[in-house]
């Protein structure tokens, strides 16, 4: 019978039985005996699937061999477990699934796979041969015990969070007992997830997967786990999972509350379409690279190694507008790196950031470009809120909305007017701390090569002389400033750009530490706030010679 594309020999005593067989071997002959000595015997998939998934791999799932357990299959764990395994399609074809059960035996715990459900994508000799391999291990996982954590199921079982390694191979031997055998068994990346009980959130085993290729990122089969055992009233830490497998508790709820009416409440004031809340994702789970096992966030991405991410998953948020609920479901699901987003910048800042058009960042330092070119999002606000009760840092952020006038862009009084809201909101309620928002940090094309209006001065964050030749403005217009009734006439090099024109302005009158603002009549007769290069090149289309009005705090 040909099954997977390879040769399996079926129990003749029973047609949906299969044991493992294969036209290929990399074992010796005393291997190959050592696997057939107890036959394999698996259920093929009986679950009928549709769409996408039917191009996915379903699982072989093994029979129960444990015959004291007979009577009570369905009421122990091994028949919930099964059922999961039964459940599940996965990327990998060469994969094995096995689960180790938790068990008491006098006075210590154990931890052991014997006897207990796995299932194959395939059923080689390969697979069936590491199957065999680990029913001979045990560990004791009691907590006088933890020299026996020498391999990633003991160490996940005591430490309740996930393990996993794109390349097996990145542990030391001492810190995987069986890699050895894995390789041999061309066997690469790794996962290895806690299994709680949701009615008693105890943890009652680990759920280990081992396939061929080598894994960069497992959130697709953490996800499809997580989904299958909650069927089961089972449940794993979750991709992107904020919180623990346990409730938050009632103070953190009120909290988030509190947050979700702050997002709402400034979303409706100044109809934008969506706001939510970021916050630096904590270290969930641990990963082996470089022979080193640290931990890192729970994305389950190798690209999330080693950095600090941000993420907004179990988070408020609030959308206004339903077309850009695809923007904040791929949210959900992505980091974002402290130390290059626009929305790192303002958590480290402790202040405010913004950024005029998202879509023309570069993938590494906004992986969600893609996602809010296709949402129609362009101009992001983000600020920094505290939590003075609990000590949580948050970064609110907020979207312009879609199809405006001004081609999605927040003009100056219109940011102003946002902030002074979200101060407003934020005096309202108790218990939080709104960043510093007298500094805006504007955010260009380049996240590297931002600027930051703070009080008088425009700050350049790089010695990089392209953003000058960007911002410059034509070295033939003149200004005229005037403050009371004192006035100062300036022209080229102190006019080519707001920077040169405002540290002029502050030498002049003597305006050192003290909160300048500088504003021209338009057209229409109304005063206009200049606060960066663009509204001071707008200022010099509507003439060649300006009257600048100073305000000083």
């Amino acid at each position: 019978m040909d099954l997977f594309g390879g040769s399996q020999s079926v129990d003749s005593a029973d047609g949906d039985k299969s044991s493992c067989s294969s036209s290929r071997s990399v074992f010796s002959k005393d291997q190959i005996t050592d696997i057939f000595w107890n036959e394999i015997f698996l259920e093929p998939p009986t679950v009928s699937i549709s769409g996408e998934s039917r191009y996915l791999t379903q699982l072989w799932v093994s029979k129960n061999d444990d015959p004291k357990d007979e009577l009570y299959e369905a009421e122990n764990m091994v028949w919930r477990v099964r059922a999961v395994l039964k459940l599940l399609t996965l990327r990998e074809q060469h994969v094995l699934v096995q689960f180790w059960l938790a068990r008491d035996v006098g006075k210590h715990q154990l931890l052991t796979t014997l006897y207990q459900p796995f299932g194959l994508g395939v059923a080689n000799e390969e697979l069936c041969f590491y199957r065999r391999d680990s029913e001979r291990i045990t560990f004791l996982v009691d907590k006088d015990h933890a020299e026996e954590d020498v391999s990633p199921p003991a160490r996940v079982f005591r430490r309740r969070l996930p393990e996993w390694a794109s390349d097996l191979s990145n542990y030391l031997p001492k810190d995987f007992q069986q890699q050895d055998t894995a390789i041999r068994c061309n066997l690469h990346g790794y996962l290895s997830l806690p299994v709680f009980d949701s009615t008693t959130s105890l943890c009652i085993g680990v759920i280990e997967l081992l396939m061929s290729s080598k894994i960069t990122d497992f959130a697709f089969e953490v996800q499809q786990v997580h989904k299958a055992l909650k069927t089961q009233s089972l449940t794993s830490p979750q991709v992107s999972d904020f919180t623990t497998p346990n409730d938050p508790n009632e103070q953190r709820l009120i909290e988030l509350d509190i947050v979700h009416g702050i997002l709402k409440s400034v979303c409706d004031s100044h109809n934008l379409p969506l706001a939510q809340t970021w916050a630096v994702s904590p270290s969930t789970s641990f990963v082996s690279h470089d022979n080193i096992i640290d931990k890192t966030c729970s994305s389950f991405s190798t690209k999330c190694i080693g950095k600090v991410c941000m993420s907004t998953a179990s988070l408020p948020f609030y959308v206004r507008d339903l077309r850009v609920w695809p923007f904040r479901e791929a949210c959900k699901t992505q980091h974002l790196d402290k130390s290059r987003s626009f929305v790192g910048k303002a958590l480290l800042a402790r202040g405010t950031s913004y950024c005029k058009d998202v879509t023309a960042l570069s993938v590494e330092d906004y992986p969600l470009v893609h996602n809010a070119c296709m949402s129609g999002l362009t101009s992001c606000f983000t600020v920094f809120l505290h939590s003075v009760v609990d000590d949580d840092e948050y970064v609110l952020e907020f979207f312009q909305q879609l199809d405006s006038k001004d081609g999605g862009h927040v003009s100056d009084l219109v940011l102003l007017d946002l902030v002074q809201t979200l101060k407003q909101r934020v005096e309202d309620v108790s218990g939080f701390k709104l960043g510093d928002t007298s500094a805006t940090e504007f955010i260009g094309s380049n996240i590297q090569n931002s600027v930051t209006t703070r009080a008088n001065s425009l700050v350049f964050e790089t010695d990089s002389s392209d953003i000058e030749s960007l911002l410059a403005i034509d070295t033939n217009y003149e200004v005229e400033a005037t403050l009371e009734r004192s006035f100062i006439n300036l022209s080229p090099p102190f006019t080519s750009n707001f920077s040169s024109l405002t540290e002029e302005v502050v030498r002049r009158f003597n305006l050192e530490g003290k909160r300048l603002r500088m504003k021209y009549r338009d057209e229409a007769n109304d005063w206009i706030l200049i606060t960066c290069d663009r509204d001071l090149e707008l200022a010099f289309e509507e003439r060649k010679s300006l009257s600048v009005r100073c305000e000083v705090n």
